[in-house]
């Protein structure tokens, strides 16, 4: 995600315990326009805290569509505690758990993968365990996830030949006072993954007469990333990124569109 730094469930289930209100948020990432196959993600999030206590709870639901036959759609539940370690900083730990169905449907491609076992079609149910760790106060945040660790396959098959590998992200920001109607917000987010390279999200965001953030990203070996979010009203938040691709793949693909809504009560 691109606006990652405004969906923080998705990437660090202890992300619920920096926030007071109950948020829900919807995130539409259609990758590569015009490239056949590309990759489109949809996700909702849900956040609370439980009372006057320091405890939070979430659900995040997930579509992901990659390439034509294979897609993965799962319901997570999060937890997060947080403690006080100072007057005006936390330290949270979160949560989440819940099952996916991923399937990859090699048939639909006509006489391409009819007699190769590899390709034959996959449908599976999974399990999933993930983690979080964020310090806070209303100045900075700093955390480490793994929101994907623990992966189970419930499925009694042959042929299960696709697996979860965790991944883990690194994340932080810091908000400072550039003047009475201006806020400056650098944001970082850093992936790693077994068998890829590590990557790198480096982002500047500005916040405007607290209304309108206006910021762009750099994100490593892919692309160059503008962002754009309006507070509507004091409930409703919209924003929109769009992403430059860096790589050779801009030559046949149209840059990749994210839609974000956000309510908080």
């Amino acid at each position: 995600f691109t606006q990652y730094m405004f969906n923080g469930l998705a990437v660090n289930p202890a992300y619920s315990s920096m926030d007071e209100a109950l948020n829900v948020t919807a995130v539409a990432r259609q990758q590569w326009t015009g490239f056949e196959g590309a990759p489109n993600t949809q996700t909702i999030t849900f956040h609370t805290p439980i009372k006057e206590s320091n405890s939070s709870v979430g659900a995040l639901l997930m579509r992901d569509q990659i390439g034509e036959v294979i897609s993965e759609n799962g319901a997570y539940l999060t937890f997060a505690q947080r403690v006080r370690i100072s007057e005006s900083a936390y330290v949270a730990v979160g949560v989440n758990g819940g099952i996916s169905k991923y399937a990859a449907n090699y048939s639909a491609i006509p006489n391409e993968t009819a007699d190769d076992p590899v390709f034959m079609d996959e449908n599976d149910l999974r399990g999933n365990l993930g983690m979080g760790l964020i310090v806070f106060s209303d100045k900075f945040y700093a955390g480490i996830s793994s929101p994907f660790f623990l992966s189970q396959n419930f499925t009694e098959s042959t042929n299960a030949a696709s697996t979860h590998r965790p991944h883990f992200m690194l994340q932080g920001g810091y908000l400072m006072n550039l003047g009475e109607d201006v806020k400056f917000k650098p944001n970082m987010l850093v992936k790693y993954v077994n068998g890829s390279p590590v990557q790198v999200d480096l982002n500047a965001n500005f916040l405007l007469k607290g209304t309108i953030w206006l910021g762009a990203s750099l994100r490593s070996m892919d692309s160059f990333d503008v962002i754009a979010e309006v507070q509507i009203t004091p409930t409703i938040q919209v924003g929109y990124a769009y992403d430059f691709t860096t790589t050779a793949l801009a030559k046949v693909e149209g840059g990749s569109h994210e839609i974000m809504l956000n309510f908080r009560l």
